[in-house]
């Protein structure tokens, strides 16, 4: 079969199963992205980020059928769905809509998101790939009445050596409105050690949290923080057609992440699907 073919197959795979998996709502983070610094411009991507969370925090563990009213609801599943489009060299555009499903209650769009990003230092080969991001959150649905409008920004950070990269995905973000209980900034974190074992597999460490309130922080054991491995499976196609170059690129992922402290899920078990072209 072309090559050609090949890879709009790939293409129609990862976009059908990302549907399937949203609207069927299957076992497989909305808060596991790790997002590269690096921008190409007129590329566009097509994203899917999902999680199964198994054993519930013990912190939050319903007693009954309904949890009390200062108590939020562990999750069962978390879903999104982003579209990324290059605007130019250095500028990118974001739109995530977010699905989750909490225990004892259904699956449901639970919040849209805009985010830009800037490239301030092009990565290329051995060294620094730096960027910023930025963006804000608008619950929807369920939880409009209960969750408040946030924005949220922080640097993106790669060092690469080899085939080794580390990415660094700091985050500070706030919560606005009548409903914010939030005494100043919180935190939350994503960082992945990866190491390209060929041109279409890689190997990854990968380390995710959050602290609600950076004011009153808490103790360490009072804060979401899990760790895990995942894998990467990539199949790239480029060409020149017309005097211009085109790049077909598809990514999946399949990872773990194991709960470090009693208000963390036991373990996710998580699934990336990201198609890009231009």
């Amino acid at each position: 079969m072309p090559r050609s073919l090949t890879i709009k197959r790939h293409g129609l795979v990862a976009l059908l199963a990302s549907v399937s998996l949203v609207v069927f709502a299957l076992p497989v983070s909305a808060e596991f992205e790790i997002q590269e610094s690096t921008i190409d411009p007129g590329e566009i991507q097509l994203q899917y980020r999902g999680a199964w969370h198994s054993g519930l925090p013990k912190g939050d563990v319903p007693l009954g059928p309904v949890l009390p009213d200062d108590e939020i609801a562990p999750l069962r599943q978390s879903h999104e769905v982003e579209l990324q489009m290059s605007i130019t060299s250095h500028w990118l555009l974001a739109f995530t809509h977010a699905f989750d499903e909490p225990i004892d209650d259904k699956f449901d769009l639970t919040a849209v998101e805009f985010e830009s990003q800037i490239e301030l230092i092009t990565l290329v080969g051995n060294g620094l790939g730096l960027a910023i991001q930025g963006g804000v959150e608008q619950p929807v649905g369920r939880v409009s009445d209960e969750d408040p409008f946030s924005y949220h920004f922080g640097p993106i950070v790669e060092l690469a050596q080899n085939k080794f990269l580390l990415t660094l995905n700091p985050l500070f973000f706030r919560e606005r409105g009548d409903l914010s209980e939030q005494d100043g900034f919180g935190f939350e974190y994503g960082w992945q050690a990866k190491y390209d074992v060929s041109d279409r597999l890689a190997l990854a460490l990968e380390m995710f949290g959050e602290i609600e309130e950076l004011a009153h922080a808490g103790p360490f054991n009072l804060q979401e923080h899990s760790i895990g491995p995942a894998f990467y499976l990539k199949f790239e196609r480029e060409w020149e057609e017309g005097g211009r170059e085109k790049s077909r690129e598809l990514v999946l992922s399949l990872g773990a992440q194991f709960g470090l402290t009693d208000v963390t899920s036991d373990v996710a078990l998580k699934v990336f699907i990201g198609y890009e072209y231009y």
